[in-house]
């Protein structure tokens, strides 16, 4: 039983591993989730973890951050790509639909500049530390505190949905660097052409940040 426990986790990091090196893309390109998927999926199957923990939460909020720093080791961080294999249908559909306007010329918005991923520290990226609560509706909030090899510090504020077995990343909130308090409700803002209270539909983080 052990020896097949064994074979069964070396599966696992080799499908990981995979998901790291083969899935390499320029340009921001989205990417197919299906391998981070499959890994929380397994996970559960071995006995490691129960979806529904702030555990389960944590390990995949680490996990993020992990792929952060392999992209910043190889060839940059690509937000588009991150976003796509961490964050919720939703927060995925809402982008895109921005994005569509925004190629069209019908809105202006350059976005947070990677903030979410990043929160301005450098990389490589150490999660310092992780706060998480489980909320009714299959939905988790957790803070999320970074630091780099310079010492700089940053943190986060996200909320979760547990969707397709694995959690993903919903929405980040801070009232000190997003126009309306989070990330989504900033972009839902711009895509329906609601100002905010300086007349600006954002353009640029650095409007906005302390």
């Amino acid at each position: 039983m052990q020896n097949n426990m064994k074979k069964l986790l070396i599966v696992v990091v080799g499908v990981l591993t995979m998901a790291a090196c083969g899935n390499k893309t320029k340009g921001g390109e989205a990417v197919d989730s299906t391998l981070v998927d499959s890994l929380m999926t397994d996970s559960v199957v071995l006995g490691v973890t129960d979806l529904w923990t702030v555990d389960a939460v944590e390990a995949q909020i680490r996990l993020c951050f992990d792929e952060v720093n392999k992209m910043a080791e190889a060839d940059g961080i690509y937000i588009n790509r991150l976003d796509s294999m961490f964050c919720s249908k939703d927060f995925l559909e809402l982008q895109d639909q921005l994005f569509a306007k925004v190629r069209e010329s019908q809105v202006m918005f350059d976005g947070d500049e990677g903030h979410h991923w990043t929160a301005g520290v450098g990389s490589p990226v150490t999660v310092d530390s992780i706060k998480s609560e489980l909320l009714t509706g299959d939905q988790a909030q957790a803070e999320v505190w970074l630091k780099d090899k310079r010492g700089n510090k940053g943190h986060l504020e996200m909320n979760l949905y547990l969707e397709d077995d694995a959690w993903k990343i919903h929405n980040w909130i801070d009232a000190d660097v997003y126009p309306f308090g989070s990330l989504f409700t900033w972009m839902q803002h711009v895509l329906d052409g609601k100002l905010d209270d300086n007349g600006d539909q954002g353009s640029n983080l650095n409007n906005y940040a302390e």
